[in-house]
């Protein structure tokens, strides 16, 4: 008995809900107040506009109780008590509904992330893959335009943690640098250089993991997409170094979400620096490309495939399009874009 009554219940709660989500009740009305005959088509019941009256209900009121209440399955339905529990717990659900559809997403991830223990995207790497950055310099060069506050790098969807709304690309960018610093920790014990651009850039050597929610906040999306110095300034210092005795290879990530200011700067650049390598895995570039737009796609396939056959030295790029970044992490992409790193000499 106390399951159908439950049943029962939960038949109203679901039609009454289904009701609110629509915003609008039609309830019909005789004009002498008289009982509510039972019919079986709203459509079949002829009624003019004298007859039926549209209202919203707020979230605890009540409907007006009834007068009279015959026998009758409808007017028992009807009963000013029942009406106002199932209309209660409706209002009470639809609230519920309400409150997760406009609740707004988290405006960064910076308190959050030094508590998660799983990147928002791709995995956890092992220790084989780790390895490949060992005895290596990794400089993030991390694109701070404007465009970089676009919201769409979608969350993955886990039980009990929806959130309706993506995430800007900034904030996926905050997450997935703040993993790899954690990753990597063990093979780059003087951490990671980054290094934040836009009309100028600005440089951090020996970033640890909880340093890099600080530096997300002090540099926030705003201005150009000026990489040409950004990049000119990592390879000059690297040269430098290297005229004074450092051997470490240079692994150097782009992350970017569209063209740079100076396509034919950037390629004259990198050609440039190939021709003063002395060793094919001295300098690795990755462009990691970041967000659904397509700027930039052609630039990237050229640099890419093509700067071998334009003077340089050695192919020393690679690229990973969005959804294969989105995919496999910030840390995955950079490993294996060391792993994979073509390096054919130009003859």
């Amino acid at each position: 008995m106390r399951l159908n009554a439950l049943a029962a219940m939960a038949f109203l709660l679901l039609t009454a809900n289904s009701a609110l989500a629509q915003g609008t009740f039609r309830i019909q009305r005789s004009q002498f107040d008289e009982p509510v005959a039972p019919v079986s088509d709203s459509r079949d019941l002829g009624v003019g506009p004298n007859s039926v009256s549209s209202f919203r209900l707020p979230p605890t009121q009540a409907a007006p109780a009834a007068p009279v209440a015959p026998s009758g399955w409808a007017n028992d339905f009807a009963e000013p008590e029942t009406v106002k529990k199932v209309i209660d717990a409706a209002a009470f659900a639809n609230r519920m509904l309400q409150t997760v559809r406009t609740r707004p997403a988290p405006q960064s991830f910076t308190q959050n992330i030094p508590n998660t223990r799983q990147p928002l995207n791709g995995s956890l790497l092992a220790p084989m893959e780790v390895a490949r950055l060992r005895g290596r310099h990794v400089t993030i060069i991390m694109d701070r335009s404007g465009s970089m506050k676009t919201e769409d790098c979608a969350l993955p969807m886990t039980f009990g943690n929806f959130s309706p709304r993506s995430l800007s690309r900034w904030d996926w960018c905050l997450n997935q640098t703040v993993d790899l610093a954690r990753q990597t920790a063990q093979v780059l014990p003087k951490g990671l250089s980054l290094v934040f651009f836009s009309g100028s850039d600005s440089v951090y050597h020996n970033v640890r993991a909880e340093m890099i929610p600080a530096l997300f906040q002090q540099n926030s999306p705003d201005g150009g997409t000026n990489l040409v110095g950004a990049l000119k300034h990592q390879l000059d210092d690297y040269f430098r170094a290297q005229s004074m005795g450092n051997t470490q290879p240079l692994v150097v990530a782009i992350v970017t979400d569209g063209d740079p200011d100076n396509p034919r700067a950037l390629k004259d650049l990198i050609i440039n620096a190939s021709q003063r390598m002395t060793a094919p895995d001295q300098i690795s570039i990755a462009f990691l490309q970041v967000g659904n737009d397509s700027k930039g796609g052609n630039l990237l396939e050229e640099l890419d495939n093509e700067l071998t056959m334009k003077g340089a030295s050695y192919d020393i790029v690679t690229v990973s399009p969005f959804r294969q970044v989105m995919a496999r992490g910030l840390a995955r992409s950079l490993v294996s874009a060391v792993q994979n790193q073509p390096v054919a000499r130009r003859f």
